[in-house]
Order: structure tokens, then C-alpha cells, then sequence
């Protein structure tokens, strides 16, 4: 039978998880809606740009490729793409007398993988969008699979505005993959929150249960009292995260076997004595669980700053995020919340820590939140320079249409233009090529690996590669290969002559420099910073302004140290955390 305080802790716990559980459906649904609510703003906002009169003229077939109306179609949508960083198809679909549904135009250049002609069907269509097409109502469908993916759809009717007739469907289609992922990420404050809360209450109600046994038998006398705190620490061994508690008096009762694997510090040296900041810490000062036990805040605030706050979900427990440096081979990341348990009178006999392990989440957020800088300022220059140069373009134009007739200089003013058009191809060519920089979630890049195949990529010939990394792996942005790319490109364009390329590294208080050298003319004393700045350089000048932005998405510098006509000197400075090794050195020449 089932014993009144067992019915109500069990009663509890339901409550606990089912206020959990709905309020973890609650953050993820709302996500979810502000994720379709802001594409579905994108797409009006995109679809508001589109000529009517082009899609009037379109045939649905081959013969659209010659028509001046989709040529300028396919060329506003592939600008829309350019503009959204988040989408990966932008296209306009049809729909046959038969009901068949097929596209129009869409963003992508012909012979890519995404491309589809003009006519081509679209097979996988499913109900809603085909509802689109006779409801004429817009909306964000998905996710849905087709041959190119799993995608959430932010989907327009197109329609006459005088007659209302529906002349086709707008759609943006964005990766299902990074939207799930951002629906579950807001679902995870409420999960972790709601298993502490559990650990913590079956905690105290263990606690408190094994005070009132001993209270029916007899006055607890201090030995009973650690005999009790011991029975704790057993049931504290099943917990997977990192738990002690300490009494009154800061002694260690319970050092759980979480904690021990962890540590490396066995419960049998940490027991009964007042050792536990040895965990953390090269020299001894006061954890969060004894600032809490004393009382004393203003030690917590001096000791910790703003990151130790109390926390929201229990009273009188204190919570935050730290970096332990000198914790594992490159530090690590901890979420640490503290509380206080208290006897029957409501008085605080001790104090209990748990910790848990939150480095690759931390990791994976401060890139998250980088790259997004990164891809704002990115973003924010490239449509700064597009729009210069449109105005430009204009300006020239409006002298030819005026010029062209009588004026025999009008060729000058022809070649300025082309001039300016080109220059506009290069910036889209830039935003299309570096548009997904900070989007992929950072990964350890085997650094050995990534030069090998530059180099076989680039062809290099009459030139010696020497490459001593010690299978170095460095987390950061995927992308990281364009750097070394980057790198070897200028030295065969620009070294005149170079004979020799090579990479090495060093370990500088910590913090791991990887050098790559060559033995060409080098960078000039002026110039060693400024071919770090957008616009600088012999060709687009983006080449190293963009390896140094997707370097600083995990906090990774770049330098040039080098002796003027002696070689050029590149220094990647990658921070502690941020690099491991793998496997024993390789080298080619």
C-alpha cells in the first residue's frame, strides 16, 4: 500500500513534471509561431517587389529563357536570396488546367544542383500548397520534403490586383534543420529547470524523511546525524550530474559518483573534510555553497560579479555560468546551482552544489551569437555598396539615354557603365559565395587535412608544401578551409616566384599560434593591417577581411608578422579551448 507522504510526493512530482513538460511545449510552440511569423513578414516584404506584367508574359516553358520579362524575373529573385541569408530557394510556381503545379522562375543559376528550368514539374506538391493556389490565401507550410531537402515553406499567392485572379505562388523556402533546431533550443531553459527542481525536491524530501525516522527512535545525537548525511550521499549517487553537500560547518557529507569521475577525486579523501573547492580551484577560496551557508553576498558579488545571481526557480539558491580554466586539458564550462536545505524549524543545516557540464552548449551559443554580428555587418556592407553602385549606374545610364544619339563620347560613358555593372556582379558574387559564414554550427577542423586539400585544389606546381601541425584540430566556422584557400592564393598570385610553403605552430602561454610562411616578397610595413580591411588589396579586396571575420566567430585572430622581400609571415592565434590534437605530425614536400 501506498503511504500518505509517498501519494503526495508522487502527486508532486506529476505536477512538477506536467508544469515542465507544458511549459517546455509552451517556449517551443512559441518559437515556433515567431519563426513563421517572421518568415511569413520576409516573404510579403520580398514578394512586394515582384512585376505582374513579367509574369503575364511567361509560357511556363523553354521558350521563357529568351524572354527578356524572365531574364529581369530570375535576376530580382536571385537578389531576394542574396538578401535573406536564412533562405535557400526563392521561386515563383504555376499551376496547369489539370492541376499539375510546375515553376515558373526561381533564384538559382542554371547547372547548379537547385536549378529548375522554366516548366519543369514540381511532382512532390502537397495539399497546402495546392490549397494556396484556390484559396488564394497565404501562409508558412512545412516542414516538407522534396528531392532537394526538408524545408519550411513562407509561401504568397500572386494575384491581379484588379481582377483577382491568382497568377501564381511566391515562395521562400528555408532549411527545416536550423528551424528545429532553434524550436528545441527554446525548449530546453524549461526542461533543465524542471529536472533540477526535481533532483533538488527529492533531495529535501529524502533529507527530511530520514530526519523524522530518526526522530520517532531518539534525540539524534551528531554521530546518527553523519550517519544520516551518509544515507544521502547514497541515494545522491545515482544523479548523472555533478552533486556534493556540505553540513553546517563546511565539511563534505556527500561526494556522489558523478562528481568522483569528474574530479578525479575519490569520496573517500573528500568525506568529512572541508576540501571540496580543490574540485575547482588551484588554490583554496570559498565555493558558492559556503558564500550561501554564511550568508556572506558580498564576498559571492566580489568572488563572482553579476554571473552568480539568485536563482528563479528555487528560493534561496544562487545559480550561474562560469569558465574554469583550470579544470580538464582546456578548461571547461559549468552551469552551477546552489541551494540551501533546511530542517523542520526552517533552519539551514547545509548546503548542496550541483553542476553540469555545459561547455559545447556554450561553445555553440557564443558562435551563434558572433556569427549573427558577423553576417549583420556583412549583410549591412554589401547592400551599402550594391546601392552605390546602382546609383551610379543610373546616373550613367540617363547621360547615355541623352548622349547616345548625337554625342560621339557616348561610347566613354558606355564602357563606364559596364564598368559599373561588373562591379555590382562582383559584391553579389561575394554575398552569394561567404552568405552562409556563422550559419553551420562550429565543428573541429583536422587543420592538416583542410591544407593538404587546398593544395590539391589550387594545382600547385614548382613549389614545396611542408606541413608540421601534429594533427591539430581547431573548432570553428566550417568555412575556415577558404581562409588557408585565401592564403595560398595570394601567395601564388601575388609571392612572384615563390618556392616554398610552410606551416607550423607553437604553444604561447596557452594560446596556439599557427604560422604559414612563404618565401616570396611579403607584406610591405603599411600594409600589414590594412589587407585585413574590407576594399584593400589588388583584386576584390574581401579575401583576408573575410578570413579574419570567420576566424573571430570562436574568438580567433589572424596577423601578419613577416619581413618585407624576405616572405610573407601569417600568425592564427586560436585561444585556449578553442584547439586539441588528434593525431602525430604530417608533412608533404
Amino acid at each position: 500500500m501506498i503511504s500518505r507522504i509517498d501519494l503526495r510526493v508522487i502527486i508532486i512530482l506529476a505536477v512538477i513534471i506536467g508544469i515542465g513538460g507544458c511549459t517546455t511545449l509552451f517556449f517551443m510552440h512559441y518559437k515556433d509561431s515567431q519563426l513563421r511569423e517572421k518568415i511569413l513578414t520576409e516573404t510579403r516584404l520580398a514578394a512586394s517587389g515582384i512585376d505582374l506584367e513579367n509574369i503575364r508574359h511567361f509560357n511556363g516553358s523553354d521558350t521563357d529563357l529568351t524572354n527578356p520579362a524572365y531574364t529581369s524575373m530570375k535576376e530580382k529573385l536571385a537578389d531576394m536570396k542574396a538578401a535573406e541569408p536564412l533562405s535557400r530557394f526563392v521561386y515563383i510556381m504555376g499551376q496547369r488546367d489539370d492541376g499539375g503545379v510546375f515553376f515558373y522562375v526561381d533564384s538559382e543559376t542554371p547547372g547548379t544542383e537547385g536549378y529548375s528550368p522554366p516548366g519543369q514539374d514540381y511532382p512532390e506538391v502537397t495539399d497546402p500548397v495546392r490549397e494556396i493556389f484556390t484559396s488564394g490565401k497565404e501562409g508558412i507550410v512545412g516542414p516538407t520534403t522534396d528531392r532537394w531537402g526538408t524545408w519550411i515553406n513562407g509561401l504568397l499567392p500572386v494575384k491581379d490586383p484588379k481582377t483577382g485572379e491568382i497568377l501564381g505562388v511566391f515562395g521562400i523556402d528555408i532549411d527545416a534543420g536550423n528551424w528545429t533546431l532553434q524550436v528545441i533550443y527554446a525548449g530546453l531553459p524549461p526542461l533543465v529547470g524542471t529536472f533540477l527542481i526535481i533532483v533538488i525536491f527529492l533531495s529535501f524530501i529524502t533529507i527530511n524523511r530520514r530526519k523524522d525516522e530518526e526522530h520517532e527512535k531518539l534525540a539524534i545525537s551528531e554521530q546518527a546525524y553523519r550517519e544520516s548525511e551518509a544515507r544521502l550521499s547514497a541515494i545522491l549517487q545515482s544523479s548523472p550530474a555533478f552533486q556534493f553537500v556540505i553540513d553546517q560547518n563546511h565539511t563534505v557529507i556527500s561526494w556522489n559518483r558523478a562528481l568522483e569521475k569528474f574530479s578525479g577525486i575519490p569520496a573517500s579523501e573528500m568525506i568529512g573534510t572541508k576540501n571540496h573547492w580543490k574540485a575547482f580551484f588551484p588554490t583554496e577560496r570559498p565555493l558558492v555553497v559556503d558564500i550561501l551557508l554564511d550568508r556572506n553576498y558580498d564576498i559571492l558579488n566580489e568572488l563572482y560579479g553579476d554571473s552568480c545571481h539568485p536563482s528563479d526557480l528555487i528560493d534561496g539558491a544562487y545559480e550561474m555560468t562560469r569558465f574554469y580554466p583550470e579544470m580538464k586539458e582546456n578548461g571547461i564550462w559549468l552551469y552551477i546551482l546552489a541551494a540551501p536545505y533546511k530542517n523542520d524549524q526552517g533552519e539551514i543545516i547545509g548546503a548542496v552544489e550541483t553542476l553540469i557540464d555545459v561547455t559545447e552548449r556554450h561553445r555553440a551559443e557564443e558562435a551563434v551569437k558572433e556569427a549573427v554580428k558577423k553576417l549583420n555587418l556583412l549583410s549591412s556592407i554589401t547592400r551599402h555598396d550594391i546601392l552605390n553602385k546602382i546609383t551610379m549606374l543610373q546616373g550613367l545610364m540617363m547621360l547615355i539615354a541623352e548622349a547616345v544619339e548625337h554625342d560621339p563620347e557616348s561610347s566613354e560613358y558606355v564602357k563606364m557603365g559596364k564598368g559599373a555593372i561588373n562591379a555590382i556582379k562582383k559584391q553579389i558574387e561575394f554575398t552569394r559565395t561567404y552568405q552562409d559564414i556563422g550559419l553551420n554550427k562550429p565543428e573541429w577542423n583536422e587543420i592538416s587535412d583542410i591544407i593538404l586539400n587546398v593544395s590539391k585544389e589550387l594545382i600547385i606546381k614548382d613549389i614545396s608544401l611542408s606541413i608540421s601541425l601534429d594533427g591539430i584540430q581547431v573548432y570553428a566556422d566550417p568555412l575556415i578551409r577558404k581562409v588557408f584557400y585565401n592564403l595560398m592564393d595570394n601567395s601564388i598570385r601575388h609571392g612572384e616566384g615563390i618556392t616554398r610553403i610552410c606551416c607550423t605552430y607553437d604553444i604561447q602561454d596557452d594560446t596556439l599560434v599557427i604560422r604559414y610562411a612563404d618565401d616570396g616578397m611579403g607584406v610591405s610595413p603599411d600594409e600589414k593591417t590594412l589587407i585585413f580591411e574590407k576594399g584593400y588589396g589588388k583584386n576584390s579586396g574581401l579575401g583576408m577581411f573575410l578570413a579574419r571575420e570567420i576566424l573571430s566567430i570562436t574568438h580567433i585572430t589572424i596577423r601578419e608578422t613577416g619581413e618585407y622581400q624576405k616572405g610573407a609571415l601569417f600568425e592564427i592565434l586560436v585561444p585556449k579551448g578553442m584547439y586539441r590534437f588528434s593525431h602525430p605530425e604530417q608533412s608533404l614536400s
